[in-house]
């Protein structure tokens, strides 16, 4: 089904962007940054962006903007669409039930914003069988899409340190690669998540007004995400249950529970989240779960809402090197932020003072950190203002630039070729090369010696 939402008589360079979540009123990151990236780049190029669910969205566009939103149907579509496209960009998953992209596609773009290999191991940790195999299976795909890119972007310089580790590791940073651009800005670049330019304004219901046990007064804790297995509401939750006893009017709703996309299954932390909170005696008092994941264009009323923004996590890998999208809503509604150190955005929230970072699962800290924003308007103003500047260096005409210049000028990377090891004729010419017969004769014994075994 295709969605026209506006168009541009002015010839446009052509260009695709493919995700595999669902399109819709209520989405998660991903479809939320393929869309957001889309209409970016709609004020300059004839945009469709593709996702294999049926949607009906519509949104408002600028009189300049050209872009298609279409979805739900059969692969000989997506290849016509392809086909059509100068430039296709996928997200890091697509190529599994869409191999033929990649053959297809003029100029490939990868987004690897999500080094999802990490979560793989947390999800599945009390089921080794599932976590071997998923992990293989997912590690093929990625290396299938770092093989194919003519170019990658990736949300932070952090993750960009990864990647280029990763494409290493794979061969791709070989002499041609490192020939055609010592930087290797032109493999992969950094285009954050970004935000909207403008600031959020109320448009519907409130978080109060919808969970009438939350007064006017009371402080509001928000969690504004999902709850995954690889972050740590139970420690929020203790600190909240351990405040409740001095801070009578402590409130933590947690805004989202099952994921928009439904092949994603109810994460183990939320079941295990809900029953803590139970079992303190918390629950529907204290600490309260959205079971309908929130409508993406009204998360402005319920962010408005918040005292206090929350995010926690655990000392792992998937920490160090992920881009919470969450955190750049709270910068966005200019809250006061309580995280858990680790990640890039943290970093940021600390430099910037938008907010406190805490040691990891110390239900203490969280304590402190709490009762100090509670307690301390001044303090709380200094946070706000921290968020603030942060949500204006992540705006989406911002951070969308690098992509922009790419899509304005394409290329194609060097053929990427499998690391072998070379011969003893290739090793002999390549001394030859640096030192001429005589450094072949010097060295030919160590040649020799590769011979044997």
């Amino acid at each position: 089904m295709s969605n026209q939402i506006s168009h541009s008589h002015k010839p446009a360079r052509r260009v695709l962007l493919v995700t595999l979540e669902p399109i819709s009123d209520r989405m998660a990151g991903p479809a939320i940054r393929c869309l957001e990236i889309g209409k970016q780049l709609s004020n300059e190029f004839e945009v469709t962006v593709f996702t294999p669910h049926p949607t009906d969205l519509a949104f408002p566009t600028q009189a300049n903007q050209s872009i298609k939103l279409i979805g739900g149907v059969k692969k000989p579509e997506i290849e016509r669409l392809v086909r059509q496209a100068e430039i296709v960009m996928i997200q890091a998953n697509v190529l599994k039930p869409y191999p033929q992209i990649a053959k297809l596609a003029e100029h490939l773009v990868v987004d690897l914003y999500d080094p999802y290999l990490f979560t793989i191991n947390v999800q599945y940790e009390s089921d080794p069988v599932t976590a071997s195999s998923s992990f293989r299976m997912m590690h093929q795909v990625l290396q299938e899409h770092m093989q194919q890119a003519d170019f990658s972007i990736c949300a932070s310089e952090r993750q960009r340190d990864y990647w280029i580790g990763r494409f290493c590791a794979l061969g791709r940073i070989d002499p041609a690669m490192f020939h055609f651009d010592p930087s290797l800005r032109k493999l992969i670049d950094v285009v954050p998540f970004g935000l909207p330019a403008q600031s959020p304004k109320r448009n519907g219901i409130s978080l109060r007004e919808l969970i009438p046990e939350i007064a006017a007064s009371d402080l509001l804790l928000l969690w504004g995400g999902g709850i995954w297995d690889w972050f740590d509401p139970l420690t929020v939750i203790r600190a909240v249950g351990e405040l409740s006893g001095t801070i009578s009017n402590i409130r933590l709703v947690f805004m989202g529970t099952k994921a928009p996309n439904p092949q994603v299954p109810l994460m183990e932390m939320t079941v295990r989240a809900q029953e803590l909170a139970e079992s303190l005696g918390l629950l529907n008092k204290h600490v309260f779960f959205l079971k309908d994941w929130v409508s993406y264009e009204k998360r402005a009323n319920f962010l408005l809402d918040a005292d206090i923004a929350v995010s926690a996590h655990f000392d792992l890998p998937e920490t160090r090197f992920s881009f919470r999208t969450r955190m750049l809503d709270y910068f966005w509604a200019h809250r006061p932020i309580i995280t858990t150190l680790g990640d890039h955005l943290s970093d940021l929230v600390e430099e910037n003072q938008a907010g406190i970072t805490i040691p990891y699962q110390d239900v203490e800290s969280w304590k402190l950190a709490i009762a100090k924003l509670a307690n301390d308007r001044g303090f709380r103003e200094t946070c706000q203002a921290g968020a603030t500047k942060l949500a204006e260096q992540f705006s989406w005409p911002k951070v969308i630039e690098p992509l922009r210049q790419y899509c304005r000028t394409p290329h194609k990377l060097p053929p990427y070729k499998k690391v072998i090891k070379p011969s003893l004729l290739e090793r002999a010419k390549a001394v030859y090369s640096r030192g001429g017969k005589e450094l072949v004769i010097k060295r030919s014994s160590e040649l020799f010696k590769d011979l044997l075994p």
